[in-house]
């Protein structure tokens, strides 16, 4: 069982340690004991109250395309040769050399191997290890069980300082932690005979880092390792706010005080999560026009208020030939050369560069009335998102501004009498160069093959863009053709933006192009086929939720990983059939940086994204999604969020079934982010055929960093002590016993561990020790 000590410091300071919470705790004279807790591993409420308040970008492997390029998904078989297989980043192995050496028990189980993810629900993405931001931390089990004593503050420690060190997921005992998406236990996974086999990583923790604490660019890596302590009154080891959220205590470095929960005098808190109002009144849908097809065509500028010459196109309403939009200035647009015949709705692309006020630009058809908005901007950055908009009398169609705004309309296709059909597919994410650390080059195309099938001739994809040092453009293009003078997306610096493209594939593949050097994420929701099962149904743009207001179906903003169902088929007016739904979807006041997912209710959480946003401005994406059957029915859309937000849905269009087309066929689904990675337990010889992972990586024992008072330093140097036990990345005591001793303070962290029996939780109340560098607050 866990025995405690209690010292006495000169200083007044009164220590209660729980050694199962101590790293290392030899050098106060009390050993510790192996012990394996029947069951996963339970994380303690004060590790949960902290991993809430973590939040970490998941940016997972690539997908293996074409699968044959890579058949391993064993460490040490195969010539797994992929081009985005890349070594061990520099913060991966200053990592795994500085836990190895804090916890002195922890063996080294490697870092990299080039293979595929050893996991069968993922195996068409490669491993993590493969792209060098992983590490294998082996823990020796205890007659087949985990050894919790030794793993679970190893695991604990990394999931608290998760945001700090730049840690995307941890895997131990049973259970997983997703950056974005808290705790999961592991799930039973299919063998390749079509058996079920159920592996939960008890002789080793998964650790996995995010890009930004790959390349050393966190906290922990400038800053040196995370104190012990915190300041204020604590539950655990969390500071209770005046706003009564959680904020880890390790980010200020002060001394904990014991106490129970409080909250400020202020406002009271706000609901954890948005409210679901059962009886809120549905909005009414109202049709317009027929079904119609997708037809591309050649991308057109329209209009550019900035420029008079390129603002022909755009008659004002006031008949002035030049200048922005404004509140009391609409724009009409009529001219289409080259409409297809019985077109009823065009594709658009915006953009708009605000002015002075923050505001919204709509547009609907000429003639009708809609409460609806298109682009949202937050001077001085530019926005911009897709719009399909149904036609009005004339062909016509009309921008309104809610202030001053500068807009650029660009237009790449219709929705008419002929054409292709929709084929849902997914959410499924097809790029993204962050995890191969591979941005696009400015002005350089940029060729993906999105896994189309055979008689797609066009793909419909969320496609998101990490700003780069300045603003620019983004353009989609089929490679075969010239690259157009239209854009896709128009980005600020430094901001993410999200819109759905459509663009006509050729031979399977689309190509991007930039004007600056930027991240690109792409996630396929459909493909266009000639023989499509989906037509095109318009209506007028109705708002279906703004969780700001009265009276609509959920109220307060969203909670962090909150899912919320909308009924798309049960709307009054809509057609009987509705298999996909077109969308904009707007967020306002997140609490940070975060995204919103949409997805067919009934299916898990995609690792992909439909809006993503900032903390400071509003963020809207136009959105195609596949519709699913949840509480409410099917044809229900679910969306998930990865921050606190208030969110705005307005609903502009349906897909339903061609009449006298076969049934539709839907692609693959969503695919769950959450892939650990199984490893058997080495409690016998492995079985060749059953094994997915047979033991620990190849660690590279070349692997050298350069310590910030100039020291270089290897994973030996750890090993050996010759940096001293409790030596941090900074050179500076870390947070175990020995660096504390020579302080004279034990700095033990605040929290709470089982006993053998699994039920108790053992508090520790920490006392200052000197000498630490301290972190900075947020």
């Amino acid at each position: 069982m866990h025995r405690s000590h209690v010292a006495v410091w000169g200083s007044g300071f009164v220590l209660a340690l729980g050694i199962a919470g101590c790293v290392d705790a030899s050098w106060i004279g009390v050993s510790q004991e192996e012990i394996a807790i029947p069951g996963d591993w339970d994380a303690p409420a004060t590790t949960r109250a902290i991993a809430a308040t973590q939040r970490v970008d998941v940016v997972d492997p690539p997908p293996v395309l074409p699968l044959g390029s890579c058949t391993s998904t064993r460490p040490f078989e195969g010539t797994c040769t992929h081009p985005a297989c890349l070594r061990a980043h520099p913060g991966t192995t200053e990592l795994d050399a500085y836990i190895r050496g804090r916890w002195s028990y922890v063996g080294a189980g490697g870092t990299y191997t080039c293979r595929r993810n050893s996991n069968p629900d993922a195996s068409d993405h490669l491993s993590v290890h493969s792209i060098g931001r992983a590490i294998d931390l082996m823990i020796t089990p205890i007659g087949g069980q985990a050894d919790n004593t030794r793993g679970d503050p190893v695991a604990n420690w990394l999931i608290e300082n998760a945001e700090y060190i730049g840690i995307q997921r941890v895997i131990w005992d049973g259970w997983y932690w997703n950056g974005e998406r808290g705790f999961s236990q592991i799930s039973d996974t299919r063998r390749s005979d079509g058996s079920y086999r159920t592996d939960h990583h008890v002789n080793h923790i998964h650790v996995e880092l995010s890009v930004d604490g790959a390349a050393r660019r966190t906290r922990f890596f400038t800053d040196g390792a995370p104190p012990a302590t915190c300041p204020n009154v604590c539950y655990g080891t969390a500071v209770v706010q005046t706003d009564c959220s959680y904020v880890d205590c390790a980010v200020t470095g002060e001394v904990c005080l014991a106490g129970p929960p409080r909250c400020g005098s202020g406002a009271p808190p706000e609901p954890p999560e948005s409210e679901l109002v059962a009886s809120a009144p549905p909005p009414t849908i109202a049709l317009l026009g027929g079904l119609t097809r997708f037809a591309s065509v050649a991308p057109t500028r329209l209009f550019d208020t900035r420029d008079g010459a390129d603002s022909a196109l755009l008659l004002r309403t006031d008949g002035a030939t030049t200048g922005p939009l404004t509140a009391s200035r609409r724009g009409i647009v009529s001219d289409w050369a080259g409409l297809p015949a019985g077109a009823a709705s065009v594709w658009l692309n915006i953009a708009a560069l605000p002015h002075a006020m923050p505001g919204f630009v709509s547009v609907g058809p000429l003639g009708a009335t809609s409460s609806t908005s298109a682009v949202n901007f937050f001077p001085p950055r530019l926005r911009a998102n897709a719009a399909a908009v149904a036609l009005g009398g004339a062909n016509s169609i009309v921008f309104t501004a809610s202030t001053d705004v500068d807009v650029v309309g660009d237009w790449t296709g219709a929705f008419a009498t002929s054409g292709s059909g929709l084929r849902t597919h997914g959410p499924r994410r097809v790029l993204d160069t962050r995890a191969s650390a591979t941005p696009l080059v400015a002005g350089t195309p940029f060729s993906l093959d999105v896994g189309a099938p055979a008689d797609a001739n066009g793909v419909v994809a969320s496609v998101t863009v990490v700003g780069g040092e300045a603003d620019g453009f983004l353009v989609a293009y089929p490679c075969a053709a010239a690259v157009p003078s239209t854009s896709n997306i128009n980005f600020a610096a430094h901001l993410v933006s999200t819109t759905t493209v459509i663009s006509e594939l050729s031979g399977g593949t689309v190509c991007f192009l930039s004007n600056q050097a930027v991240e690109l994420i792409v996630d396929v929701t459909g493909f266009l086929v000639p023989d499509g099962e989906l037509s095109y149904q318009a209506m007028l743009g109705a708002r279906l939720l703004d969780t700001r207001t009265a009276g609509t179906r959920y109220q307060g903003r969203l909670g962090v990983h909150q899912v919320i169902e909308l009924p798309i088929q049960s709307l009054p007016g809509m057609p009987s059939e509705v298999f996909a739904v077109m969308a904009n979807l707007v967020s306002i006041s997140p609490g940070s940086r975060g995204y919103v997912s949409a997805f067919p209710c009934g299916a898990a959480v995609p690792a992909t994204s439909s809006v993503n946003f900032d903390s400071d401005d509003p963020a809207a994406a136009l959105v195609v999604s596949s519709l699913g059957t949840g509480a409410s029915g099917p044809g229900s859309l679910c969306l998930f969020a990865s921050a606190r937000t208030d969110l705005v849905v307005d609903v502009v269009g349906v897909w339903v079934p061609t009449p006298a087309a076969p049934p539709p066929v839907p692609g693959p689904g969503p695919i769950d982010p959450d892939r650990p990675e199984p490893m058997e337990p080495p409690t016998g010889p492995p079985d060749p055929e059953d094994l997915l992972d047979a033991g620990p990586e190849v660690y590279e024992d070349s692997s050298v960093f350069v310590l910030p008072d100039g020291r270089v330093v290897t994973p030996a140097d750890y090993e050996d002590g010759s940096l001293g036990p409790g030596t941090g990345p900074d050179g500076a005591p870390g947070s175990d016993g020995g660096g504390a001793a020579a302080a004279g303070g034990c700095s033990c962290r605040v929290g709470a561990h089982r006993d053998a029996s699994g039920a108790a939780l053992v508090m520790a109340a920490v006392a200052l020790a000197g000498g630490w560098r301290r972190r900075r607050a947020r």
